[in-house]
């Protein structure tokens, strides 16, 4: 069973990512890749197995190569808004990837 503690830091990190996720899509939405972002969000949270990118290449007309520099783009992105989200409740500002990597453990 989890402490009260830490049930508030799971709730607490996936209000952290889905906001970072929203912040995300909005982006990818302005410029203009709102269709790609729906067919890569699948792979933000996730390991990929061999062969998952094939398909979402074919129906975007890109390499597999290509598809997953843009995970990993879309990946760091996301850790980057989700520390920004973290950073708005953290007092001290260099806490927050400390606080990010705890939470996420």
């Amino acid at each position: 069973e989890d402490s009260p503690d830490k049930q508030f830091d799971r709730r607490w990190a996936a209000v952290l990512i889905e906001q970072a996720l929203t912040r995300l899509e909005q982006e990818q939405r302005e410029a203009g890749r709102a269709d790609q972002f729906q067919q890569l969000k699948e792979f933000l949270a996730r390991e990929v197995e061999a062969g998952e990118y094939e398909p979402i290449a074919g129906r975007l007309g890109i390499t597999t190569n290509a598809v997953a520099a843009s995970v990993r783009r879309l990946r760091l992105r996301l850790h980057e808004l989700a520390l920004e989200e973290a950073m708005k409740t953290i007092a001290n500002a260099g806490d927050g990837e400390d606080e990010l990597r705890a939470l996420f453990q």
